[in-house]
């Protein structure tokens, strides 16, 4: 069954107050870290969180399991505010190559140093898009894809882009596309 035109479906049917009480509940004291892990902000809520401006300090946003589709993903990247994060965990959000797009264009996440796009429904043509916009995320250490629709032409893309990037950890389904050693933790 189709839902996309449910509004309630599409995280419409909460306000953008009701937002705003969901997220600061679940904001650190600090500011810098988000856990919305499972709360199902969806495209609408994506959208009022991008809008945030008290989120300018946030560092690590944990939203995976929020179905935010690619245009909660096109809010999320466009979003002034959130030029401070350094880790964005988007597990199975449904943003598919199209979100894909916006990620990998977006001016406002080249600070990242750990993103998470795993179960996401993304294909050969995400990751190839993907693997031509990684050497401007030049924080970028870890970047999980498992769970995907990616086969050996996408893999092999992100595969062969990484001696441009700065990247260290590429994780690509049950098997580690490579994994560069270090002193430090990612």
């Amino acid at each position: 069954m189709d839902m996309s035109l449910n509004k309630e479906a599409r995280g419409q049917n909460r306000g953008f107050e009701e937002s705003v009480e969901i997220i600061k509940a679940d904001l650190s004291k600090d500011g810098k870290t988000l856990d919305i892990t499972a709360v199902y902000l969806k495209e609408f809520g994506a959208k009022d969180l991008a809008n945030m401006d008290f989120l300018e300090g946030l560092t690590t946003l944990e939203m995976g399991t929020n179905l935010i589709g690619p245009k909660g993903m096109k809010s999320i990247a466009r979003s002034p505010y959130l030029k401070n994060l350094t880790s964005l965990n988007l597990f199975y959000n449904k943003i598919g190559n199209e979100g894909v797009k916006y990620l990998a264009t977006s001016d406002n996440l080249v600070s990242l140093k750990s993103l998470t796009l795993s179960d996401n429904d993304i294909t050969d043509e995400g990751a190839k898009y993907l693997a031509k916009f990684l050497p401007l995320f030049t924080n970028l250490l870890r970047l999980d894809m498992r769970l995907n629709k990616i086969k050996e032409e996408g893999k092999n893309a992100l595969r062969e882009i990484q001696p441009k990037t700065t990247i260290k950890q590429l994780l690509l389904d049950k098997e580690e596309g490579f994994q560069v050693k270090t002193s430090g933790h990612l």
